[in-house]
């Protein structure tokens, strides 16, 4: 006798099931919030070390900036400098600064790390005369040039990943911003971002103290 093979129906109910579920799954993926969207930082492993070209698309604030590279947004956050936050005094002189100095502009980014927030740490250059090496002679640390202007102080906290050099360029940078009174050090006595987000810090923990 011959056996008769099963035939496996799916009935219309929950084939349209079916239809939904693979549709919805899809949604996740073609969303342009999903895992394959670029609407975040679409390079989380960058590595310390790389030097790649981009346009500044956004300037947050006075040391962050969003770069353009490869149909790819990176945000980076400018190493060894802390600029005034906007809410502080001098916070939107220097996002003021640093945007006049940007925007739409090509610059190279020079990776140094990757803070806890996703952001590249960065020295960010603006192009001199081309040569054959990723930075060149000529190439303008924009860093630095933050710190000579008077619009942030340099990161001594992170100090000890810079080069001698560097070191000797941003010290001497900030010296002479505080001597010719430029920029924040125009104000008698100017509070270190950091030493302000700490007491937001501590007013946010502690609302009830006067």
């Amino acid at each position: 006798m011959k056996r008769r093979s099963r035939r496996t129906f799916i009935s219309p109910a929950n084939l349209g099931k079916l239809a939904a579920l693979l549709l919805a799954l899809a949604g996740v993926y073609l969303s342009p919030y999903g895992p394959n969207s670029g609407a975040n930082d679409n390079n989380p492993d960058t590595p310390k070390g790389r030097v790649y070209s981009a346009t500044v698309v956004r300037v947050a604030d006075g040391d962050t900036i969003t770069v353009l590279a490869d149909g790819a947004q990176h945000k980076v956050r400018l190493f060894a400098v802390d600029a005034p936050e906007l809410k502080q005094a001098h916070g939107l002189a220097a996002q003021g600064w640093l945007q006049d100095q940007l925007l739409n502009d090509t610059v190279k980014i020079a990776v140094v790390d990757r803070d806890r927030y996703g952001r590249e740490v960065a020295k960010v250059l603006r192009p001199g005369q081309p040569c054959e090496q990723a930075v060149c002679a000529d190439d303008v640390d924009i860093n630095l040039s933050l710190v000579q202007a008077g619009h942030a102080w340099w990161y001594r906290e992170f100090a000890k990943k810079q080069s001698a050099q560097d070191k000797a360029l941003y010290r001497q940078a900030e010296e002479h911003a505080q001597t010719a009174r430029s920029g924040l050090w125009a104000r008698p006595d100017p509070q270190a971002p950091w030493a302000w987000r700490a007491e937001r810090r501590k007013e946010q923990n502690n609302p009830d103290t006067p």
